[in-house]
Parts: C-alpha cells; sequence; structure tokens
C-alpha cells in the first residue's frame, strides 16, 4: 500500500473498531499482507488499540481510594500478605503507564520506518572545468571536481550516513559518533566519523585512492554481504585500492599536491606525463593522445593556477622536448560534439 504514515494512522482507529468502509478497510489489508514486518506492527497496534480500553477505565479508578483500602485490609493480615498486596497495588498503578508507553513505542517505531522508506536520493555533478561545493544535511562539506558526481540522501535517517561518488571528491565530514559516514567508490568502501579526505574513483579506471588529510578512516570493500576489512589510514597516507588484485597499497604523501584542485590549482611533482595528461583531460574535457612510450615516462613539475589549455601546452613545451597539436571537435549525427583531441609528440629538431 503506497500511503503515508499519517493517512494509515487515520485509517487504523477505524479498522480497529470496525468502522471502516470496506474500501479503506481492503487498503490496509493489502499494507498488511505486504511484509511480514508491517503485519507484525499491525498486531502491535492491536494490542496497544485493545489496552486504551483498559487505559480508560483506570481513568476513572480513584488509586489513592484503593490504596487506603487494601492498606486497612492488609493491618489485619500477616506480613506475607502484606506484601502481596503492596505488589497488587504496583501492578494497578504501573499497568496505565506501562499501556502508555507501549503505544508511544509502537507509533515511534512506525514512524522510523516510514522516514527510512521515503528517504529521497540526490545526486550533484560538477561540470567540466568547474570545482562545486556544497553541505550535506548534516553539515559536512563537499567538493566535487570537474566532470565528477555524488550520490546521497536528502536527509541521514539510518544508522549510517552512506553516499556514492563517481570521479573526485574532497570530504570534511561532521563528527558524529552515533552515525558513521561512508563512502562508496566503487568496490571501495571509506568510513569514518569526523574527517578530512579527498576520493578518487573514476568508473574508466580499475582503481581507486584515498587521501588522508586529517582524521582516521577505515577501508573495506563488500562482496554478497561479507565485508572485508582493509585497514586504517592515518593523516599524510594515500591509499591505492587495485580492482583486480582487490589489494591496497598505501605510502606517505605531501597531502597538498592531491587537494590543490578545490582551490582551482594543478599541482604535479616529478609526475609522469601519463599522469599529467590524464588529469589534465578530466580538468578541460579533451582527450590526449601519446604514442610515444618515452613521453609517457617524462616527469614533470609544476604548478598551475587558473590557466586555460592552450596555456598549459606551452608551458609543457618549455619544460619538456615535446610538441602539440589540437584538432577541433566535430559535430555527431545525434547533435552532440566529440572532444577536442591534444597529440604530444616529440619536438623536431632544427
Amino acid at each position: 500500500m503506497k500511503n503515508g504514515y499519517r493517512e494509515l494512522e487515520e485509517l487504523l482507529p477505524g479498522y480497529l473498531s470496525g468502522e471502516l468502509p470496506d474500501k479503506d478497510r481492503a487498503m490496509i489489508d493489502e499494507w498488511r499482507m505486504e511484509s511480514q514486518e508491517n503485519e507484525s506492527l499491525f498486531q502491535e497496534s492491536l494490542k496497544a488499540w485493545e489496552a486504551i480500553s483498559l487505559l480508560h477505565e483506570m481513568e476513572q479508578f480513584n488509586s489513592f481510594e484503593a490504596l487506603k483500602k487494601i492498606n486497612t485490609r492488609i493491618s489485619n493480615q500477616k506480613t506475607t500478605n502484606w506484601w502481596i498486596g503492596i505488589q497488587r497495588v504496583a501492578a494497578i498503578l504501573l499497568l496505565p503507564l506501562l499501556v502508555y508507553s507501549g503505544y508511544i513505542s509502537i507509533r515511534n517505531s512506525y514512524l522510523k520506518q516510514q522516514q527510512e522508506e521515503h528517504v529521497v536520493m540526490q545526486t550533484i555533478s560538477s561540470r567540466q572545468g568547474m570545482v562545486t561545493q556544497f553541505d550535506l544535511a548534516d553539515g559536512t562539506k563537499v567538493w566535487l571536481n570537474s566532470g565528477s558526481s555524488i550520490q546521497f540522501p536528502t536527509s541521514f535517517t539510518g544508522a549510517m550516513r552512506e553516499v556514492k561518488v563517481s570521479g573526485e571528491a574532497f570530504f570534511k565530514v561532521a563528527k558524529n559518533e552515533k552515525q558513521p559516514f561512508r563512502v562508496q567508490a566503487k568496490e571501495l568502501h571509506v568510513e569514518v566519523l569526523g574527517t578530512s579526505f579527498n576520493v578518487v574513483s573514476y568508473d574508466d579506471e580499475q582503481q581507486s585512492e584515498v587521501v588522508l588529510v586529517e582524521g582516521k578512516v577505515k577501508l573495506s570493500t563488500e562482496t554478497n554481504q561479507v565485508k572485508t576489512d582493509l585497514g586504517t589510514m592515518y593523516p599524510g597516507q594515500r591509499a591505492v585500492y587495485v580492482n583486480d588484485t582487490e589489494k591496497v597499497e598505501a605510502a606517505d604523501v605531501a597531502v597538498e599536491k592531491y587537494i590543490a584542485w578545490r582551490d582551482g590549482n594543478l599541482i604535479f611533482r616529478d609526475d609522469p606525463m601519463e599522469d599529467v595528461a590524464k588529469r589534465l583531460s578530466r580538468w578541460f574535457n579533451v582527450e590526449f593522445v601519446i604514442n610515444d612510450s618515452e613521453i609517457k615516462s617524462y616527469a614533470y613539475k609544476a604548478t598551475f593556477r587558473n590557466e586555460n589549455l592552450t596555456q598549459v601546452l606551452n608551458l609543457l613545451k618549455l619544460s619538456a622536448p615535446i610538441d602539440y597539436q589540437i584538432t577541433g571537435n566535430k559535430l555527431l549525427p545525434n547533435g552532440e560534439y566529440t572532444k577536442q583531441k591534444v597529440y604530444l609528440m616529440k619536438k623536431k629538431r632544427v
């Protein structure tokens, strides 16, 4: 039955009292048959309903007068009978409270279940060449790199605050020890309580990586609901998980290099040209073509701040014996354009 908690709550009293029309009774019956959990909840509600009449009777019951009468009888009986009388009085006085508490507990449990079942998922994507920053419902701050996306619930109602990342994202997680925060980066899961870290997990790559800035995170994978712990990271470490081998390698790094993109900067420190081209291709939404293996192995060191593609390529030419050629994008039959291609080749000798 596709109805919210409020609608169901309005129908239940009429159903339990027998005054509900057949059409509405059928709605309740349909909901009961959807799952064993719904039926169990209905049975608990029925118990609470049956106890309400007893509660009304108790409201007409003068517990003080009853206690005086019982005390009078107790004074004329033995000590053992006195203790039995006290137990009976306690049961009489506590029963209304227990009935009402049970009803409130059942109602709150159902309300929580309805909230969890109606969680709305949202996806935010960052356009090419742009960095997108926003806050999640729990106060966690997120930065999305160019061409990346994140899926998350509009509110965190379960035992775990969980999000999914495709691409690159930086998190500054709001601390909540009762509700850990977990990032799904394909097969790799990153679990934290409150910390700052960077995640890279592109769909077209066979690896995922995490760079920890502060705090502590736990890495794991999950296959067929079986969780495998991969270890714990500490600040200043970079961990790379390879899908094929299902292994993770960690090393100490200079974290500034890996998080500079948040401020629109690109930092390279003796990175091979192949890795440089990969990062530039995502940043500028172009395709790099390198057919020479020697060029791929060139180590490159530079920092780019707000330069456009042509400026970056000219700086590459100054620091390495290479040249480049850019081809224009082409219009496809479906109305979309192909990516521009950047060819890197060895500089010709004069």
